[in-house]
């Protein structure tokens, strides 16, 4: 049995979800099976029923489990999972069978936000910020530009680290920040001459301008994202459950 490290930066919610997660996928615990009781997982992992109850939160609002009041929780059937994650966009391609890239345009720390982005962000006028811009591909042809906006005083340093692979997995490991839900505002867009170029694709073309903003477990934000998609590239699926 896979334990916690209380010595790892990761925090320790995040690690037993990430187990349950593995014996949910693996079929440890099968479609409508009750897992472990809070108790129980207390005295397997040596862990807080606070901590446990919050990673127990995590699965249930991804869609992974449920609960039955005075009963359990009990692992949801495939089909019947809604589930929107804030998983990487490298893991996510790479599951789908592509090859994902991504080329950091910029990695800056700003003295400050935009008086409306740092409302936003919950910041008070003055306090710095660090914008990310990355290129993403998919087998080497551009496809998004990501504009990251994130507060500065939760990853000191977060501009000099190596960011072509996954921001979150860089927030989780080193500054144990794990981004859990978030929210998207989707609106079509016209490309300007600057931002085809950077496409790969002629002004004028019709792209996707996604905003997304990440929160932890506590809802507290922590990122504010503006991704550009090309047009020709986007495809959308949303499954409603009657």
């Amino acid at each position: 049995m896979r334990s916690v490290s209380k010595d790892s930066v990761i925090p320790l919610y995040h690690q037993l979800k990430e187990i349950l997660r593995e014996q949910i996928a693996n079929r440890t615990y099968k479609p409508h099976q009750q897992i472990p009781s809070e108790p129980e997982l207390q005295r397997m992992y040596g862990l807080s029923r606070a901590t446990i109850r919050k990673a127990i939160d995590g699965l249930v609002r991804e869609g992974l489990v449920y609960r039955r009041h005075g009963k359990g929780t009990f692992v949801a059937d495939p089909k019947d999972r809604q589930r929107i994650t804030l998983d990487s966009f490298t893991a996510n391609m790479r599951a789908l069978g592509f090859a994902p890239s991504t080329v950091v345009l910029e990695s800056k720390l700003l003295s400050e936000a935009e008086r409306e982005l740092a409302q936003k962000l919950g910041l008070e006028p003055g306090e710095p910020v660090v914008r990310l811009k990355r290129l993403r591909y998919l087998d080497g042809e551009p496809i998004l530009l990501a504009t990251s906006y994130l507060p500065a005083h939760l990853f000191p340093g977060l501009e000099r680290e190596e960011l072509t692979d996954s921001l979150y997995l860089v927030l989780v490991e080193k500054y144990g920040v794990t981004p859990s839900w978030g929210e998207d505002f989707i609106e079509p867009v016209i490309l300007s001459q600057a931002e085809a170029e950077v496409l790969g694709t002629a002004a004028g073309s019709p792209a996707l301008l996604v905003e997304r903003h990440a929160y932890t477990a506590d809802n507290d934000i922590v990122e504010i994202c503006f991704s550009l998609i090309r047009g020709d590239k986007a495809k959308f699926y949303l499954k409603h459950n009657g």
